[in-house]
């Protein structure tokens, strides 16, 4: 039998993308599972509870995606300065980032808080389930801006090539969550239920425990992000870099993310049932993504460093090694689902007679979907927005999502009045469409390009 050798320049890539990747990707599922025991958590309060919590966190998610495009835009120069060996460069970006968040999150925190009801009501008819979501966006309201601050650091980090210090502190700050959660969503003690409510504030302190522990860990390594002096910097440069990137990238973040909740709102507007499901299965997709999302950010790391570099030949080649790796994980990923499919649904409590009939094809589907999106994820995330393709990621998802996805969904909906499952196939069509629109832009290889040198990003 013939062996297989991996090459000297394969081998150091592996190598690399474990140390990265394996620790973003049990972070990753971390987070997942505890969005996962928010949601099942709640559950005990009835499907009201459960399509509250699934609403009143969508919007946290469009507000996370303004943080993620501003991270993902520090993330792409941070890996390619880094590169270059500049610390100073990669700390004045970090604070770009930081400041940037905190401007445009402490409106929309206060819009979430005063105006709840109001953006509720856009999603679902029930008062209800108003009633909750509007008291989870109050006690949840710190969290915004605190999350971005985790955000940046984290970015930061891993850009950097350490992975491991965010997953130790976040692991520490996950637990501190899930005890929390039981504790103030059932009641303990002198504690009383908080429901849906306790689900919020335990986020809350949580994220504020981890915020403390970060920055005790920088001061206690007096850490190169502590130390480093920035003072002389072109920070105006800098500063014209960082927004040119950043502007698409919150841009493409938040249309995909108020997408992703007018797909809510739709199967909210079939029934709270069919929300219920709908706001199930999501973090469980998440979930399943989640643990491939760390070899994504090993990718973006390995391939901005080479480009920060001008190693365009050895970016390309890291380029085709995960590509081909994704199509393989993501080919086993659907077998895997398609398999266990009555066991997840028994874990998910979706296999009663009252899911039964909804969630059965939708976890079909999302099974079968699960390889396109995931070599969606190390095309886009991997490696186009490694480069600064923001401006094309941003255009791609609005084709993909605002032309096709969305409008075939809310057809499929309220126009030809289709199954739950016939619904949820017209949503997976905007993956196809991201696909098709996403290879060809990747065989262009207008990716391969130095940022930190070039006059036009």
């Amino acid at each position: 039998m013939k062996r297989i050798y991996l090459t000297p320049e394969t081998s150091a890539v592996l190598s690399k993308t474990i140390r990265i990747g394996v620790p973003v990707a049990i972070q990753s599922a971390l987070v997942a599972i505890l969005a996962l025991a928010d949601v099942l958590m709640v559950g005990n309060f009835g499907k009201e509870a459960t399509a509250a919590v699934g609403l009143a966190s969508k919007w946290h998610f469009v507000a996370i995606m303004i943080m993620a495009g501003l991270s993902t835009a520090s993330s792409i120069l941070v890996a390619q300065y880094w590169g270059k060996g500049e610390r100073s460069t990669t700390k004045a970006i970090t604070l770009l980032a930081a400041k940037a968040g905190i401007w445009i999150l402490i409106p929309v925190t206060t819009i979430f808080i005063v105006f709840s009801d109001n953006i509720l009501s856009l999603q679902t008819r029930d008062i209800e389930v108003i009633a909750l979501g509007s008291d989870y966006l109050l006690y949840a309201s710190p969290v915004l801006i605190l999350t971005h601050l985790v955000i940046v650091l984290e970015s930061t980090l891993r850009s950097t090539g350490d992975s491991f210090s965010p997953l130790v502190i976040a692991t520490i700050t996950i637990i501190v969550n899930i005890a929390l959660n039981y504790c103030l969503i059932n009641g303990i003690y002198v504690i009383e239920p908080m429901g849906v409510a306790g689900a919020a504030l335990a986020t809350t302190i949580s994220r504020a425990t981890q915020i403390i522990i970060f920055f005790s860990y920088l001061g206690f390594k007096q850490h190169w992000l502590k130390s480093t002096n920035i003072n002389a910097l072109d920070v105006k440069g800098l500063h014209k870099k960082y927004i040119s990137l950043a502007i698409p990238a919150v841009s493409g973040a938040v249309l995909w993310a108020i997408g992703t909740m007018l797909y809510q709102v739709i199967f909210g507007r079939m029934g709270t049932l069919e929300l219920a499901v709908f706001s199930t299965i999501g973090p469980f997709e998440s979930l399943c993504f989640s643990l491939f999302f760390g070899l994504s950010v090993a990718c973006s790391v390995i391939i901005g460093q080479h480009l920060g570099c001008a190693e365009f030949t050895n970016a390309k080649a890291v380029s085709k090694l995960f590509t081909r790796t994704f199509a393989i994980l993501g080919i086993a990923t659907t077998v895997i689902l398609l398999v266990f499919q009555p066991w997840f649904l028994s874990a998910l409590g979706l296999d009663n007679s009252e899911y039964a009939s909804l969630s059965k094809p939708a976890m079909t589907l999302l099974s079968i979907a699960v390889s396109l999106k995931m070599l969606n994820m190390i095309i886009i995330n991997g490696i186009l927005r490694a480069g600064g393709e923001n401006k094309f990621c941003l255009q791609m998802d609005f084709i993909a999502m605002w032309m096709f996805g969305l409008p075939f969904t809310a057809i499929a909906a309220f126009i030809l009045h289709l199954s739950f499952g016939q619904v949820y196939a017209m949503m997976l069509l905007e993956e196809v469409i991201k696909l098709t629109l996403c290879w060809r832009r990747y065989n262009k290889h207008l990716w391969l390009r130095d940022l930190t040198v070039s006059a036009h990003i």
